[in-house]
């Protein structure tokens, strides 16, 4: 019987021993963490200012995204990546800090609304995050794609819902993006985090404001000139096409769905109206 147990035993420590190649023999998802995705933005026309996010935990979040293909077609995620790694720095016995965390990338899985899974795929991407303060964890910002191209032709709800239909009549298709950010510390150790579930809302055209003069086809945007046009730059999203909605004066020159029924331009009022 102790032989048996010997054998066994051993078995046990050659299994941990390969395991430390990679972290440990339990798999580590506390260190780091994802705290939530963090909340689009508006800025005044497109100078990208107030589009910077912060460390602070307390700043906004949002619990679900929208993706309006008609204006881009991939979803970056601003997540907030937590690390809960103490300091390990010690001046008295020449120890030095260990603690910080090195992001290296995402693993992003992707399914339906039902649970059916449409795709996944490993995403790279570049951050350091300092270490805990005591018991209150630090915080990074960190972007990633996690609704791309690839993943919108490879759903059949996308397709068969939202590409044939016409700008601003699709409706929308929900996928449910999985998330986990993966990295190593300075002192060696490799940590993962906690899978992130985050629903993403697919339309065409449903983020763009239009004006909708009279007397021309719908959508459009021409300026309703009877009230006089507005001197204002209108607030436009930190990432057009994801969100939030933009004004179809603001957005117009860079994208051709904002000119609406009139990808090339819209005509004036008079040549419209007949």
């Amino acid at each position: 019987m102790k032989r048996v147990w010997g054998h066994v035993l051993a078995g046990a420590s050659l299994l941990c021993g390969g395991a430390m190649v990679f972290s440990a023999c339990v798999h580590d998802n506390s260190s780091i963490f994802i705290r939530n995705v963090l909340a689009q933005k508006l800025q005044q026309g497109t100078g990208g200012q107030g589009c910077d996010y912060s460390t602070d935990p307390t700043q906004l979040y949002t619990s679900s995204g929208t993706l309006d293909i008609a204006l881009r077609t991939e979803y970056d995620a601003p997540f907030l990546v937590g690390n809960q790694l103490v300091q390990q720095a010690n001046s008295n016995q020449l120890r030095t800090e260990t603690a910080f965390v090195t992001i290296q990338g995402a693993v992003v899985r992707i399914t339906d609304a039902d649970g059916n899974e449409i795709r996944s795929f490993t995403r790279l991407t570049s951050s350091t995050i300092s270490p805990a303060t005591g018991s209150v964890p630090s915080f990074e910002p960190i972007f990633v794609t996690i609704v791309d191209p690839t993943t919108l032709k490879a759903s059949a709800d996308v397709q068969a819902h939202i590409v044939p239909a016409a700008l601003g009549q699709s409706g929308l298709v929900r996928l449910v993006t999985y998330t986990r950010f993966f990295g190593y510390t300075l002192g060696g150790q490799n940590v993962e985090s906690d899978e992130f579930e985050f629903p993403v809302d697919i339309c065409n055209g449903c983020l763009i404001n239009f004006s909708n003069a009279q007397g021309l086809s719908t959508p459009n945007c021409v300026p309703n000139l009877a009230n006089g046009a507005s001197s204002t730059t209108p607030q436009v999203p930190c990432i057009v096409g994801e969100d939030l909605a933009a004004d179809c004066a603001g957005c117009v020159s860079g994208f051709p769905a904002c000119n609406g029924a009139y990808p090339n331009g819209a005509p004036s009022l008079d040549g419209g109206a007949g």
